[in-house]
Parts: C-alpha cells; structure tokens; sequence
C-alpha cells in the first residue's frame, strides 16, 4: 500500500537518513543541492513523478548547471526514489527507466618533472613546498598529506602509512578515515624523500607532519591558491594542487612502473579507475609493445 507524500517533504525524510551514511562532506554538498531541487518539483507528489518529467529536469540541468553538479541532481532523484520504493510510498522509481548523463571525466593536466622542481625552487610559503614534495613523491590526496602523523613514516624501512584525512563542509573539520577502504595503505617511499622527510622532522613540534594554529594540524585552506600563485611566480602553466597526485602517478606509468602498483600507491579501489584515469598520457606501455613485437 502506497501513501501520498509531496516530494519535497520525501526528500528531507530520505536526507535524514542517508546523511548518516556517507561523508560529512559529501551530505553538505547534497544539502545545497536540495532546494533546487524541491524547487522544480514544487508541489508534485511523489508518486505524480513520471520518466518523463525526469528528462525535462534533466534537460533543464544541462542548460544551467555544469556536467559534475547535474550529476549530483541526478544521483539524488534516484536515490531518494529508489528509497520511496523501499519504504511503500511509490511501487516502482520511474528513474529507472532514464539514462541519466554519464560521468565526464575531467582533463588531466599534470606537471612535468621538470616543472615540479621549478616550484620547488621558487618562493612559497614552507608548509605548501613540504606538501608538494610528499605528493609528487606518493601521490597522496592533500587531505592525507596534512593529517600525517610523524608516528605514520617508518624511516627505517622507508614507508609511510596512510590512515586518515581531513575531511572539509563548509567551515566544518575533522579527521575521518580516507575516502575509500583501499585509500588505508603502505606507501614505499624512496631515499629523496626519506631524507626530505627526517630534515622536516628535526624541527617538528607535535605528533602530527603539519600542526596548526588553532588545532594539533593544519587545515590547508586555499592550498590551490597558494600553489597557483607559485606556478605564476615559476612562469608555468597554474594548476590546482590534485595534479601534483596525477603527476605522481603519470610520471610513474612514463617510467614503466606497472599499473598495479600505482592503483596500490595512489589508493584507488580497483586497477580499472587507474588505467581509465591516466593510460592516455602514458604512452610508454605501447612503446613497449611495439618493441617485443619488433622482435618476434
């Protein structure tokens, strides 16, 4: 038995309880979304919504909105629809029946070798050039990197072990474990940075890599900013600080290490997200192709 209920009103009653299921970050960012959309289906019951009234929002998120934020749009009707089904209040999620837009995936545009030295090199604030150094040289995410605790890095063995991030809505902060169950890993690190690493650790002051003013870390707010101005400074291309992690991995598929192991470095759930993420600026595997073939 089916019961009547405005979308808008089933919406904050599938908000409620998904919240408590997915990151605070991620809840803040559907959070804003929700009254956009509550907005066009003003009035509407849930079980009035059609397949097709789902296209004509669809269409309308294309024209006003940007491929990743429709997305998200997306991702909320079905979800809160595929939770209407559950819980009796329509008998089937007309979402079902609509191809939603697919994933675009954005441009990569990592720094060369060459350029990351040149940032290096120029001047910036000392806490964005230690974090550079470890990203380039693992391909952490920036929130792993500024909630290292010295007690993560093995310098005898050369290894540091990720274990948590810093997670960001709005003007909220706090650690929580990384964002996926094979974001906790052991990343080898090699002797450059293990001796960048102990030289950082002659002055340090805490347990943890990066302390902060306010809180026992820092919250690296506007990191972006600061490494765009030194690319400005540096006379290359500016980029936000994420590329210094496809670098990372990039540099590594251009100098032949097998795409297991960057999957494994970089966190990813699965070999696929790896080879789809960077293979089509890794020409070296196909060279090495076409050399064995060469020999047959």
């Amino acid at each position: 038995m089916t019961e009547d209920i405005l979308y808008s009103d089933l919406l904050d009653i599938w908000f409620s309880d998904h919240r408590l299921r997915i990151a605070a970050s991620t809840a803040y960012g559907y959070e804003k979304t929700l009254p956009y959309i509550k907005k066009y289906f003003n009035g509407i019951f849930t079980a009035d919504i059609t397949p097709n009234k789902i296209y004509d929002f669809i269409q309308l998120l294309k024209e006003e909105m940007a491929p990743t934020s429709a997305r998200r749009h997306c991702n909320i009707i079905n979800l809160s629809l595929n939770y209407a089904v559950k819980y009796h209040y329509i008998y089937y999620n007309p979402a079902w029946e609509v191809t939603f837009p697919k994933r675009v995936r954005a441009e990569i545009k990592p720094f060369s070798e060459e350029e990351v030295y040149r940032l290096l090199e120029t001047r910036g604030e000392k806490w964005v050039k230690d974090g550079i150094m470890i990203s380039f040289r693992t391909g952490m995410r920036p929130g792993e990197i500024y909630a290292l605790k010295w007690a993560d890095i093995n310098f005898e063995q050369h290894f540091l072990s990720v274990q948590r991030a810093i997670s960001r809505a709005n003007s909220t902060v706090k650690l929580k474990t990384t964002k996926t169950v094979a974001g906790i890993r052991r990343i080898d690190i090699d002797n450059k940075l293990t001796a960048y690493l102990m030289q950082m650790h002659e002055g340090a002051r805490g347990e943890y890599l990066f302390p902060g003013e306010k809180r026992e870390f820092r919250v690296p707010w506007n990191l972006s900013k600061y490494l765009k101005d030194m690319c400005n400074r540096a006379g290359i291309l500016p980029r936000d600080f994420y590329s210094l992690r496809h670098t990372h991995a990039t540099v590594s598929m251009a100098h032949g290490l097998h795409p297991k192991i960057i999957q494994e470095r970089m966190g990813h759930s699965n070999c696929k997200i790896t080879m789809e993420t960077y293979s089509h600026v890794a020409p070296t595997l196909q060279q090495e192709a076409v050399k064995v073939w060469d020999e047959i």
